[in-house]
């Protein structure tokens, strides 16, 4: 029914900051479910993502510490390091990881190919991302997310620009908004609004 309430809502005699409440909490999302093969490996993490239109821009997956393949992306190595964070991960709440300002993380070993290049890209688990939103998996575009950019600076991951900021943006950081994509391939000059669903097809 979540469709039916979220246009109902908008007939409702309520607030304006009510109504907006009432449909973050329905908390419909539009976008794509994306796989990414493992490297060497036969598991898929599949990611839902609301901006396809960045795929070329992602330099690597983030899964949640709850996240049921993370076992099997391991090795010798980073096994127990893994394990430990994990195990620390998961005694916070929801709310403090979404509260903690410092970003945190452990590489897994494995890596990901990004279907759209077939780059292979690092898969690293965090606790800012969440089991129960998703599939708690992420592919990260530190270019173009905030808390992306913070972990990639942090650990010295990539940053790819694939969409052109506007000239008129005061937007600091990473650009979030709309615009022409760059470093896409055979997509590039395209609007990102217009190239979401073609990059999906």
């Amino acid at each position: 029914y979540a469709d039916e309430m979220l246009e109902a809502t908008d007939e409702l005699d309520w607030t304006d900051m009510v109504k907006t409440m009432q449909k973050n909490w329905i908390g419909r999302s539009l976008g794509a479910e994306i796989d990414f093969t493992v490297d060497g490996k036969e598991e898929v993490i599949t990611v839902f993502t609301t901006r396809p239109d960045t795929l070329f821009g992602a330099t690597y997956v983030a899964l949640a510490p709850e996240h049921p393949l993370l076992s099997s992306l391991v090795n010798n190595d980073t096994s127990q390091t893994v394990e430990a964070y994990v195990t620390k991960s998961i005694a916070k709440n929801d709310v403090e990881r979404q509260e903690n300002k410092e970003k945190t993380g452990v590489f897994t070993g494995s890596y990901a190919t990004n279907p759209v290049n077939g780059k292979k890209i690092p898969i690293w688990v965090t606790d800012y991302v969440l089991g129960g939103y998703g599939t708690g998996a992420l592919m990260a575009v530190p270019a173009h997310d905030e808390r992306d950019l913070e972990f990639a600076e942090k650990f010295g991951l990539p940053v790819v620009k694939v969409i052109d900021k506007p000239e008129n943006s005061d937007e600091a950081g990473a650009y979030t908004g709309e615009g022409e994509l760059v470093n896409s391939e055979s997509f590039n000059g395209e609007r990102s609004e217009e190239a979401r669903e073609q990059i999906v097809s």
